[in-house]
């Protein structure tokens, strides 16, 4: 039972009626957040999607607010889950020619629901949208690529660098999370560019009568910054590049690294080593596997401008080469946020050492469960109770990770206790998303990316979700099973750009298939087969 005056910020309410969905952020953010986390993301990452509408002119500067209602927020948290409020978001859509907010659906979530309701966009707005959105595409990648040169250069000194202890952690805090809302507020509008091109491409794809088409030319865009990583870490394996100069590059990432209430590499560097080792016994390079992803990439482009009209070939042209920037131009956008994270990380512990030695908090990440407001609060002296809150908060969140909330649900969700007495027996199913042909192997199912597995030649990565620094893992694997995402997630992008196949969504995936099972993905028919089940899994799994 909560003490009435301790709050619990990550539990989260809404009105029966309002549909969620844990698919994107829910992949952005995995693990539970605290309140440390959600304080960080809540503001910012709803400031950033209606900065997005209002940068292609569908909604006035003023509407760049966040409502004091939840159910009119377009995300909002539930048992340390942020979760996207569908109809808000679709709403606000249908005023943007050219995007139908049904499609925004269907890439989020697989399908569009048989009762979703039907926006109607008004023309109100289509003058100033006429003018912005043209500027919108033009300016907001070379925006994209200013901030995050900007941001990385404050996240070397002040983060990797000595230059963090002339400044007060408060401080820093405040900043890192002012960086990450103007970072993610950039992203957020080059997300819905890459909206609007996915959708055309696999338009034409459809008119050439060769859906596949569509999977196909996403592939292989190149200098994606998810296989660059990879590709650096099968440099550091093979001694080519020192551990210092990778961490420098990519030291932000590591487990679960949207969430600020983790360890990055750059904390840890033993996750690098071991991957690193994997690396020095493999033959293949990432690179070579992104080769022959933009081969295939070429072999599609070929593929669909025989199906089109000459006279409409130029313009297709420029489709598929516009879209390939779009891809590589969203991987700098998170890269940027990320490091914002990684800089509010940073400044989160030094605050809870600062504290520690003041005899406030007993523990280092304690600081974690107080919000930045509580922080500033406790600066101030006006924040009373410190440990008592932080105790409470702790047990609720120790909770919250018993706990697996459903893909998509309606009003307050029902959580899905992991006590083994719900495990999935289907041998069977498919997901959101798929593509890449198909592949046949060994099943290795990771459920903490703090695990330590290392991936043999023809082995499938089985998970309930992929971030950044989940890429190496994905360079070493055969084929891609994964819980949560669709064909605009993470995910998707990476084995894309690998050219494996995958099927995402599946939301059983990871309940369904044992470690070291059998299984079949079909990225075509976006199947996913259990063929045998490993040595010593259980009997009911076994005979279902």
């Amino acid at each position: 039972m909560l003490s009435i005056h301790v709050t619990d910020p990550i539990k989260g309410s809404s009105d029966p009626d309002r549909y969620w969905t844990s698919t994107n952020l829910g992949e952005a953010v995995p693990e539970v957040m605290s309140p440390m986390c959600w304080s960080i993301w809540e503001e910012s990452a709803e400031t950033g999607w209606l900065y997005s509408m209002y940068s292609f002119g569908v909604l006035p500067r003023r509407r760049v607010a966040v409502s004091p209602d939840v159910n009119d927020r377009g995300l909002s948290c539930f048992y340390g889950r942020q979760a996207l409020n569908v109809d808000v978001i679709k709403r606000t859509m249908a005023d943007l020619p050219g995007i139908s907010p049904d499609d925004f659906e269907r890439d989020l979530m697989g399908s569009v629901r048989p009762d979703a309701p039907q926006f109607k966009g008004s023309l109100r707005r289509a003058p100033v949208v006429m003018v912005k959105a043209p500027l919108a595409l033009l300016r907001t990648s070379r925006r994209l690529h200013r901030a995050h040169d900007d941001i990385r250069t404050w996240w070397l000194a002040e983060v990797v660098g000595a230059s963090r202890a002339d400044k007060e952690p408060i401080d820093r805090l405040v900043h890192a999370r002012e960086q990450f809302q103007m970072m993610f507020s950039i992203h957020c509008a080059w997300r819905f560019v890459f909206q609007g091109a996915q959708s055309a491409v696999t338009d034409a794809a459809t008119k050439a009568g060769d859906l596949g088409l569509a999977d196909q030319l996403m592939s292989g865009v190149g200098e994606v910054n998810e296989t660059k990583m990879a590709d650096d870490l099968w440099r550091l394996g093979q001694g080519q590049i020192s551990e210092v100069e990778f961490l420098e590059l990519w030291g932000y990432h590591g487990p679960n690294e949207g969430n600020p209430y983790t360890t990055v590499w750059r904390e840890n560097p033993a996750p690098v080593r071991a991957m690193a080792a994997s690396y020095a016994r493999r033959g293949e390079r990432p690179a070579d596997r992104a080769e022959r992803a933009k081969l295939a990439g070429r072999v599609a482009e070929e593929k669909l401008l025989a199906a089109t009209p000459a006279l409409r070939r130029p313009m297709m042209r420029w489709l598929m080469r516009r879209t390939r920037n779009i891809v590589r131009t969203l991987q700098v956008g998170k890269a940027g946020y990320l490091m914002a994270i990684d800089g509010a990380r940073a400044a989160t512990r030094d605050f809870g050492r600062q504290q520690v030695e003041a005899g406030v908090l007993r523990e280092v990440d304690d600081a974690f469960f107080l919000t930045v407001e509580e922080c500033q609060q406790l600066v101030r002296g006006e924040l009373t109770g410190v440990r008592e809150i932080v105790d409470v908060r702790r047990a609720k969140r120790s909770e919250y990770k018993a706990m697996v909330l459903p893909v998509a649900f309606r009003g307050m969700p029902e959580p899905i206790l992991i006590d083994g007495a719900g495990i999935e027996t289907r041998l069977e199913f498919s997901g959101a998303a798929s593509g890449g042909g198909k592949a046949e192997g060994r099943a290795r199912v990771v459920t903490d990316p703090e695990q330590d597995v290392e991936l043999d030649d023809g082995d499938i990565l089985v998970c309930r979700f992929t971030d950044p620094s989940w890429a190496p893992l994905m360079s070493l694997s055969e084929a891609l099973v994964i819980d949560i995402g669709g064909s605009a997630s993470h995910g998707a992008v990476v084995a894309r750009e690998l050219g494996i196949p995958y099927v995402i969504g599946t939301e059983v995936g990871t309940r369904s298939i044992r470690d070291g099972d059998r299984i079949l993905v079909d990225g075509d028919q976006n199947v996913v087969r259990i063929l045998a089940r490993a040595p010593g899994a259980d009997a009911e799994a076994a005979t279902a």
